[in-house]
């Protein structure tokens, strides 16, 4: 899987001439593979768990509509794109029965991206007022993992899901905010493999160490991230799997490289499911 957009998958590196540079992107990502969750995520954390390396969120009733449970990380981050695996496991009411990202969610606004699995639409509609912004069928079904992105650029929003794109909109109301996961009337919803890319995000994942080598890590947790390296970012860049094996440290894992002339950039990327 490769992200049409350059700013697929965490923190991407810059090595110009021998010399290493943190470039102004980086990512914020979480795999779940912890116990519990961290305390970056904020929001209705009674209503999600993680267990065997998923993010389980439930939002069920016998008797009464359930509103959108949300958790939710950062804050004021504006362009960027955001990248999760969703998987409806257990409707409750087939009302909504939806697994959904948060975007750019402010307090008083924001977009809900979701897979709507009772009514098989794909949806982007507005936090506030439910004001749909743009609605597209699609075969969705049940147990299936499905892989959502959305990638952001001031009042530019384009939607994926699973590498396909489903529509583009123009949406000034909000421009920044928290970006998350949410749940409405499922039993069951999971989550895996979140991440957050764009300029100004402070990234928990890929890390640069300077010196005469150029020595890149992240979380050992992290066993189902592969790193890959281009001479160029743009959307049709071509991304190669770095083939040396990275030695573990403690909690981190890290490869050590000799630095070449030009520019190269890095990123980890989740491995194909």
């Amino acid at each position: 899987m490769k992200s049409s957009g350059w700013l697929c998958s965490r923190l991407v590196v810059i090595s110009v001439l021998g010399s290493s540079l943190l470039a102004a992107a980086g990512t914020w990502s979480d795999t779940f593979s912890r116990q519990s969750l961290g305390a970056d995520w904020q929001g209705d954390r009674d209503y999600f768990f993680i267990t065997n390396g998923t993010l389980v969120g439930v939002s069920a009733s016998p008797i009464a509509p359930v509103p959108l449970h949300r958790l939710e990380v950062g804050k004021d981050w504006s362009d960027y794109t955001i990248q999760c695996r969703i998987e409806v496991v257990q409707p409750n009411l087939l009302v909504c029965s939806k697994g959904a990202l948060i975007l750019r969610d402010n307090g008083t606004d924001g977009y809900v991206f979701a897979l709507h699995v009772a009514t098989e639409t794909i949806e982007v509609y507005r936090l506030s007022n439910h004001e749909m912004l743009l609605s597209k069928a699609a075969p969705l079904q049940l147990k299936t993992w499905y892989r959502v992105r959305a990638e952001l650029d001031g009042a530019a929003m384009k939607f994926f899901v699973d590498s396909q794109l489903v529509g583009a909109i123009t949406d000034d109301r909000s421009l920044s905010g928290a970006a998350g996961v949410a749940v409405q009337d499922v039993m069951d919803a999971r989550f895996a493999d979140f991440s957050v890319s764009g300029p100004g995000i402070a990234s928990n994942g890929l890390e640069v160490v300077r010196g005469p080598k150029l020595t890149l890590t992240w979380p050992s947790a992290m066993t189902n991230y592969v790193l890959e390296t281009s001479p160029q970012l743009s959307p049709a860049a071509t991304w190669a799997t770095v083939t040396n094996a990275p030695t573990t440290n403690g909690d981190q894992l890290s490869i050590t490289l000799v630095p070449s002339p030009g520019t190269r950039f890095f990123m980890l990327v989740p491995r194909d499911p």
